[in-house]
């Protein structure tokens, strides 16, 4: 029974975890290809995120500096 129950709060935590993940994602907008981002956005069809300053690689789905 106990292992149980702790099966069922790690689903739940996953759960949890993995929607605030999917709606900081939805909240991002599209970096522009091969351009510097000017605020959080998602890169490339991986849809990387790429902070402030950093440039989208979209082909490789990679930030750089």
């Amino acid at each position: 029974m106990l292992r149980t129950f702790a099966v069922t709060l790690l689903a739940i935590g996953m759960s949890v975890a993995m929607a605030q993940a999917k709606g900081q994602m939805q909240k991002a907008l599209s970096c522009q290809t091969e351009g510097q981002a000017t605020a959080i956005c998602a890169c490339g069809p991986a849809k990387t995120l790429c902070h402030k300053g950093q440039w989208c690689h979209a082909f490789r789905n990679v930030c750089t500096q």
